[in-house]
């Protein structure tokens, strides 16, 4: 088990459910730290004077190991608001839930650090380190026809309107 031992600051945008709005800024509760916890456990909860703290087209996420305020949530914030769980017990697949939450906060206009969820890369990478290039397959079942470059544009007129000789040049060079 590990304890809590540094004091970290809370943002003006924490909005807590155990303590009252008078006590946001004042003694051990400014701060989250192990007394901010115990008072947390210890506290009633006041879900409706922190709902009613929340602003119009807010993003309220809900950090729990289910999302069971998520109704209740959605029925007592603005309109504009959107609210997002993390995890759902009821997910097979929790890791799934929790990233196509992460996208829904991204396609919300949130900046995230995604690199924060993954390890670290050390470089160079060890001699034991597999390969993506086993894993990609190119399906060949199917014959897909290429055209070459008289049967792609027809009417090379169309081209020589458009763009320069020199240009003409470059993309034969590059179309086979």
């Amino acid at each position: 088990m590990q304890v809590i031992t540094k004091s970290i600051p809370r943002s003006t945008s924490w909005i807590s459910t155990s303590v009252p709005e008078h006590q946001i800024q004042t003694g051990e509760v400014k701060s989250f730290n192990s007394s901010y916890l115990v008072n947390n456990l210890v506290s009633p909860v006041r879900f409706y004077d922190a709902v009613r703290r929340i602003p119009s087209k807010a993003i309220v996420i809900e950090i729990a190991p289910h999302g069971l305020m998520q109704a209740l949530l959605k029925r007592s914030l603005h309109a504009e608001s959107d609210c997002i769980s993390l995890m759902n017990k009821k997910e097979s697949d929790n890791l799934h839930y929790f990233m196509s939450n992460i996208g829904k906060l991204f396609t919300l206009g949130l900046t995230l650090d995604l690199k924060k969820l993954y390890p670290p890369i050390e470089y160079p990478v060890g001699t034991g380190t597999p390969m993506l290039s086993p894993g990609i397959k190119w399906d060949h079942a199917r014959e897909w026809v290429v055209p070459s470059w008289g049967e792609f544009l027809p009417d090379s007129s169309l081209f020589t309107k458009t763009i320069s000789k020199w240009h003409i040049f470059y993309f034969i060079g590059m179309i086979n």
